[in-house]
């Protein structure tokens, strides 16, 4: 096969890590892929985003330079040893001659080349791959959307017009999704399938040996750690987190919350929230990981996310259940199928903080409740989240497309 991914984003953030995975696995199965992405932008404007960040406080420049380099698909691309082409715009800010271009000359590419797949990620490379393709008539490629988004789709004529008309196949994350985009947009079924989460199970494995993180926090062998990972926007809903935090605390006040990641708004996200509440000298700020991340979730007895990134696959939450953490999760969108209650971890009410609070107090009173529940998170993680799942699925969805359109 010969497949197109469309991908209208230059950063290394949301799904930018599925995407490249699917064209990689793809690859690795003898098929040819080629992914057309947005370009960085300069990298001087990169390097002054990171140097007007906290992130400056804390890297010396040489640091700055190749965190500004890493945080881009292209370097990724390069990195994972994939073939792109960045003669398209993809500008999802609706710059109108970049758009015009892609509109112009999409078309000519697509007929040149002769793909059998586009697939596409975002709503702008959906709209324009897909009203671009139409224009080939029957020699149009199929069209595959893979739906990122960390809840379904709302039913707008937007949306509507999108998947009903300029797509052929769908593909969600969870079989919950799966179901709702089915019944909520009128799909039909058999070219609707779920895609693989995939983790690296060889990194994220609780047996592997690990850094002495809890000495670098500050903190002994037997101190409770309960943490959190992301990007700390007000969305994230750290204010519930630190809530739960102060409940905790007034019954087991030697726990500590360990907030990994990094974010502008940390200030007012985490520490103005801990502060108001009294309790920030619970609260440990471990700020962004690299060649450690792995090491740092391995030394928490305790793992929550509250919200999605915009791609809604959880990925830090994954990543938790492979080192075998136990999950406490609220209801909202796929969190509850990520983590089943009572066999990976708990799920609480949403926008809880007494919930949250009682289901860490929960496993933080029962040791063998939570080394059960972490057992079940890490059989979760090795059934659905292999990395080696992901080609055959989807080169048996492109291959049922194609044999459907003959």
């Amino acid at each position: 096969m010969k497949i197109l991914h469309l991908y209208s984003d230059w950063k290394w953030t949301g799904p930018a890590e599925p995407v490249l995975q699917m064209c990689q696995a793809m690859q690795d199965r003898g098929h040819e892929v080629l992914i057309a992405h947005s370009s960085s932008p300069p990298l001087e404007a990169a390097i002054r985003r990171t140097l007007d960040s906290k992130l400056a406080e804390t890297l010396p420049p040489d640091a700055l330079l190749e965190d500004a380099l890493r945080r881009s698909v292209g370097y990724k691309v390069a990195e994972m040893g994939l073939c792109n082409t960045r003669e398209f715009a993809l500008d999802r800010y609706l710059n109108i001659r970049k758009t015009l271009y892609d509109f112009r000359r999409l078309p000519t590419f697509l007929r040149e080349q002769k793909f059998d797949v586009v697939h596409m990620h975002l709503d702008h490379d959906h709209a324009e791959g897909g009203f671009c393709a139409r224009r080939l008539g029957k020699r149009a490629p199929v069209l595959v959307r893979t739906l990122h988004k960390r809840d379904v789709l709302p039913k707008t004529f937007l949306y509507r017009w999108l998947l009903r008309r300029y797509t052929d196949g769908w593909l969600t994350f969870t079989d919950g999704f799966r179901q709702e985009y089915i019944r909520r947009f009128d799909l039909p079924a058999e070219r609707v399938g779920v895609q693989p989460m995939t983790v690296n199970l060889d990194l994220f494995r609780p047996d592997r040996p690990v850094k002495d993180i809890r000495g670098e926090l500050g903190v002994g062998p037997d101190t409770p750690l309960i943490g959190i990972v992301g990007r700390y926007q007000k969305y994230r809903r750290m204010d519930i987190f630190m809530e739960a935090a102060s409940l905790v605390v007034k019954e087991r006040p030697d726990v500590r919350f360990v907030v990994i990641g990094r974010s502008s708004q940390i200030q007012k996200t985490v520490v103005e929230p801990a502060e108001r509440l009294g309790i920030r000298d619970k609260v440990i700020l471990a700020g962004y990981r690299m060649e450690d991340y792995p090491d740092s979730v391995a030394a928490l007895d305790i793992f929550s996310l509250l919200m999605p990134g915009f791609d809604g696959t959880a990925r830090a939450l994954r990543e938790a259940m492979a080192l075998a953490k136990p999950c406490v999760v609220p209801e909202f969108g796929m969190l509850p199928e990520i983590v089943p209650h009572g066999r990976a971890g708990l799920v609480v009410r949403r926008e809880d903080p007494a919930a949250l609070a009682d289901g860490w107090l929960q496993l933080l009173r029962d040791r063998e409740l939570r080394l059960k529940l972490g057992e079940g998170a890490r059989a979760e993680a090795l059934a659905r989240f292999q990395i080696a799942q992901l080609g055959p699925e989807l080169e048996a969805f492109y291959g049922r497309l194609l044999a459907s359109r003959k």
